[in-house]
């Protein structure tokens, strides 16, 4: 009986340890399918084209246009200055040496200009004096051919009393232009010019004297012949007093001239004064500063370099690409050597030709970089030209869309730790994400996994959700 029983129970553990291996072989052991999961969101999808460029900006080399030796520098290298600021200038006192200096040359020159006038005026009264002078002997030369009269007697009185006071009066002016020029407050040409004024009032004055003396004399040929060289003489005095008039006038050209000329170098050296500043010419920075403090400079003699502040990105597009770049189109841009800063622009400038290389064949876009953009000219960068922009999107990975040939797609809905196989439709895409546009609602989780290995009611068990 104890033998039976014993044989019983090796049979039964026989038949449970064969229905325990089958059972492994069958697959009841083994572990659930394992996947990821990522919830459906919504939010702004941005189709790019993905190009790549460098980085190019305007630069100038700055130098001062007179000689001098360098005053100071004002700023450092890589310091942000805006348009106008002071970088440079040269020593003070050589600046203000040249202006002086041309300041005195433009007053001394309007002072001859002012006296050259004064010398004019003066020779248009002696002239108006001598052709006084020629018509009274014209006259004087007439009445003693005429034979003389009362009244010509009284006349005759009368011119030389005026004569007379005129030399008088002439003579006090010219005493006190001796004075004056002996205590240096006149020149030469005015102390001459007094002088001829008195000579031409003394020759009047003995002039009419000895008409009147021939007057009373009477017609005596002696006395007409007298008469005579006198209007020649007096012709003469006007002729010369009137190229006296030219020759003043041809000198207050002369010094108006040469007035003006002090005038404009006077000018010259102001603006060259100021060109002994150096100024900011754009907003940027100081890239380099070449010279310092003490050195001599000049024209073509590099003082300090400035950097724009504002750039542009040139990108070669693939020829197969460049139909979807258009002018204002909006780019992202950003560069390895600068983590983090990311740069807007605009597509302003689209060649119209294709450069074909070794195995390209590209097209050169510029973007204009929008604000300051603080990148060393010549940066390697990323451009994204943004082809669409979708708002409000419903998005999903594209490793959790499944597309198939046709053009279907769908995707696994983990639902309680179940697949359940969703057809969707599909929107714009970019890299990471697609947009769906029906089939799947918002927070749905979706599977990501080898879509070999998907099936639709299948159990699965979920690492992860994000």
């Amino acid at each position: 009986m104890i033998r039976r029983k014993a044989i019983l129970s090796i049979v039964i553990a026989g038949v449970i340890g064969a229905g325990l291996l089958w059972w492994g072989r069958s697959g009841a052991f083994r572990s659930l399918p394992e996947v990821d999961g990522v919830r459906a969101r919504r939010g702004t999808l941005e189709v790019a084209l993905p190009v790549t460029g460098t980085f190019e900006t305007v630069s100038s080399i700055l130098s001062f246009e007179p000689p001098g030796r360098l005053g100071r520098v004002t700023v450092r290298e890589g310091q942000a200055v805006r348009r106008g600021d002071l970088l440079a200038s040269l020593d003070a006192v050589d600046l203000q040496a040249l202006v002086d200096q041309a300041e005195a040359a433009g007053r001394a020159a309007t002072s001859d200009a002012s006296r050259a006038r004064a010398a004019v005026e003066t020779a248009r009264q002696q002239a108006a004096q001598a052709e006084a002078a020629y018509h009274a002997a014209q006259a004087q030369l007439a009445q003693l051919r005429a034979g003389p009269r009362a009244s010509e007697f009284r006349q005759a009185d009368a011119a030389v009393e005026s004569a007379s006071s005129a030399r008088d009066q002439a003579r006090r002016s010219l005493e006190v232009q001796e004075r004056l020029y002996r205590e240096g407050a006149i020149s030469q040409t005015q102390l001459d010019a007094a002088r001829a004024q008195y000579q031409s009032a003394d020759a009047a004055y003995r002039q009419v004297l000895a008409q009147r003396d021939a007057l009373r004399a009477g017609s005596r040929p002696e006395a007409i012949t007298i008469a005579q060289e006198q209007v020649r003489q007096a012709e003469a005095s006007w002729r010369a007093a009137l190229a006296n008039v030219r020759q003043s006038q041809a000198l207050v050209a002369s010094a108006q001239a040469h007035a003006e000329q002090a005038a404009a170098a006077a000018r010259t050296a102001r603006a060259r004064a100021a060109q002994g500043h150096l100024r900011a010419p754009f907003e940027g920075f100081v890239g380099r500063i070449y010279l310092h403090a003490g050195a001599a400079v000049g024209p073509g003699v590099p003082v300090l370099s400035i950097v724009s502040a504002s750039g542009w990105v040139t990108a070669d597009v693939d020829e197969s690409d460049i139909g979807r770049a258009r002018i204002g189109q909006v780019a992202r841009i950003t560069a390895d050597a600068y983590p983090g800063v990311v740069l807007t622009g605009r597509v302003t400038e689209i060649a119209r030709q294709v450069d074909i290389k070794v195995g390209t064949r590209t097209v050169r876009v510029r973007v204009d970089v929008a604000g300051r953009a603080e990148m060393r000219a010549g940066t390697s960068v990323d451009v994204d030209l943004i082809l669409q922009t979708v708002p409000d999107a419903l998005l999903a990975p594209l490793e959790a869309v499944i597309a198939a040939e046709n053009g279907d797609a769908h995707v696994y809905v983990i639902d309680a730790g179940i697949l359940r196989r969703r057809a969707v439709v599909v929107g714009a895409a970019n890299d990471v994400d697609m947009s769906i546009v029906r089939g799947v609602r918002e927070g749905e989780v979706l599977a990501i996994a080898d879509p070999a290995v998907l099936r639709d009611g299948q159990r699965v068990r979920v690492r992860s959700i994000r």
